[in-house]
């Protein structure tokens, strides 16, 4: 069964106390940043719901036949919906095939629960087309729609479920949580790169995500001292499966307008003299626009485009960005 983190327990009792009094809403909205849990609370809670022996605090047992069902993702009422691979969208077809779904009795003569992961995503007419269930849900039916985008939710799904805000943790619980999973040495920079979120913190922990990023990094820096070319460097950047070097650059930008306003806590601390010595050459109108550029690449790389030009343009104004620089170190 999915744990349930120490700092989503207050929330799980409100679930759970609701359960208790007979008032479950017929639909959640699970809002939050990414990386603190909120797939696996939707988890957790949806098991909790089908389970046929729950612990006293409403935990799966994890033992009876529904549990094993829905480990396997078998049990014929525990229903989800995620965007399709490569889509930035959900489409209306699914949607029309999960409502179907939940229109059917139970099978198990329980609950049926329906998660929706990445709901933002809904496209009008898959939203229209949810609304219909959430103005008439079946009985004993429970959708769930998860999201850290809720403002992209059309107003009137909003209004149709009872929201549930997650937020991170206090910085000493996720340190402790975190420290017990990868040692007290990297605690701290994985939790400041991943804006506190553990979860996210845990994910930069495993493989060689750190390795990776300070290569790109010191090519990253090596473009503006003239030691490496854009287009090269674009080839390696747009070989990468996904966006990975451009949201590392969206925070570095943002990291020197920071340290350019005179702010001393940053997301890369580690980075922290390098990039003193970058903000003595650099324009703040220019990292602004090179900071609106990358979240443009971000946004254009989820589309049919030729990613390595997108980045080669994105390199190249980087590049000349630190002219002023490479005349500092000739002078």
């Amino acid at each position: 069964m999915k744990e349930i983190y120490p700092w989503n327990q207050t929330a799980w009792q409100q679930l759970q106390a609701q359960r208790q009094a007979g008032r479950l809403a017929h639909a959640y909205l699970f809002q939050g940043p990414s990386g603190i849990g909120k797939q696996d609370l939707a988890d957790a809670f949806a098991a909790s719901l089908l389970c046929q022996q729950p612990a006293a605090d409403g935990t799966a047992c994890g033992q009876c036949g529904a549990c094993q069902q829905f480990e396997a993702g078998t049990h014929p009422d525990a229903l989800s919906l995620v965007p399709e691979p490569g889509k930035t969208q959900i489409r209306i077809d699914p949607v029309r095939q999960l409502t179907a779904r939940l229109g059917l009795k139970s099978h198990q003569g329980g609950f049926k629960v329906a998660r929706i992961e990445g709901a933002h995503r809904l496209n009008t007419a898959a939203a229209n087309s949810l609304l219909k269930t959430l103005e008439e849900p079946t009985d004993n039916t429970v959708l769930v729609l998860i999201t850290d985008q809720p403002s992209r939710l059309l107003a009137t799904i909003r209004s149709r479920c009872q929201g549930l805000r997650l937020v991170p943790p206090p910085a000493a619980l996720a340190r402790d949580w975190l420290a017990a999973r990868v040692g007290e040495g990297d605690a701290d920079l994985l939790l400041a790169l991943a804006d506190g979120a553990p979860l996210t913190a845990l994910a930069l922990a495993e493989g060689e995500h750190l390795t990776q990023r300070r290569a790109w990094f010191d090519q990253w820096q090596a473009l503006i001292d003239g030691r490496q070319d854009a287009v090269a460097v674009a080839a390696d950047w747009a070989g990468e499966a996904g966006t990975a070097p451009l949201e590392w650059m969206s925070q570095w930008l943002m990291d020197l307008i920071r340290l350019q306003q005179g702010e001393t806590a940053i997301r890369n601390p580690d980075l922290l003299e390098p990039m003193q010595d970058m903000t003595e050459d650099m324009d703040p109108v220019t990292l602004h626009n090179l900071l609106e550029q990358v979240w443009q690449a971000l946004r254009l790389a989820a589309t049919p485009v030729n990613r390595q030009a997108l980045i080669e343009d994105l390199l190249i104004a980087w590049t000349a960005a630190g002219r002023p620089r490479r005349r500092r170190k000739r002078a």
